[in-house]
C-alpha cells in the first residue's frame, strides 16, 4: 500500500490563491488539487490527511461537520477520495505519522507532501517538502513525490 500523508496550508492552498478567493477556510487552489490527483493517478497511493484541517474531516459521512464536508466535496470534485487521517496526540506532526503507520504495516511506500521541514528519522527519505504558502505544491515536488512513491 501507498500512502501520500497530505498537508493543506502551504502545499494545497497559497497566500495569492486565498487573496484572490477573497476567503479563507478551505480555499483549495484548483492548479494544486490536479497536482495532487497527478501524483495519485501516477502512483496509485491513498490520501491520509496529516493537515490540522483533518479535525473537520471523518470517515462516515454522519460524523462529518459541514467543513469536513466541504473538503469531501473538494477532492471529490478531482475523482480523489481521503483514506484516513492521522491521529492526534502532542501536536508533532512526525509523531502523528510514525504512530499511523504503526498501526498500518501494510504502507509499502509513502511520503509526506508539507511546508513544514520535517526531518525525523522515519519521516527522512520520505518527505517533499513544498515552497510553503507563497508558492505551495509544484511540477517539481509532484515529480519528487511520484518518484518517492513509484522508486
Amino acid at each position: 500500500m501507498k500512502v501520500i500523508f497530505l498537508d493543506f496550508d502551504g502545499v494545497l492552498n497559497t497566500e495569492r490563491y486565498v487573496r484572490t478567493c477573497g476567503a479563507y477556510g478551505v480555499a483549495i487552489d484548483p492548479v494544486k488539487m490536479l497536482l495532487l490527483k497527478r501524483i495519485v493517478d501516477a502512483s496509485g497511493a491513498e490520501i491520509v490527511l496529516s493537515t490540522s484541517w483533518r479535525e473537520h474531516w471523518e470517515k462516515e459521512p454522519i460524523s462529518r461537520n459541514a467543513v469536513g464536508a466541504e473538503i469531501h466535496g473538494l477532492f471529490s470534485r478531482y475523482g480523489l477520495q481521503i483514506f484516513d487521517k492521522t491521529p492526534f496526540l502532542n501536536g508533532c506532526r512526525e509523531d502523528e505519522i510514525s504512530a499511523w503507520l504503526d498501526v498500518h504495516p501494510k504502507v509499502n511506500k509513502f511520503v509526506v507532501l508539507d511546508d513544514m521541514f520535517l526531518d525525523s528519522e522515519r519521516i527522512r527519505g520520505h518527505f517533499v517538502k513544498t515552497s510553503g504558502y507563497a508558492g505551495g505544491l509544484d511540477e517539481a515536488a509532484a515529480n519528487d513525490a511520484i518518484e518517492i512513491l513509484n522508486g
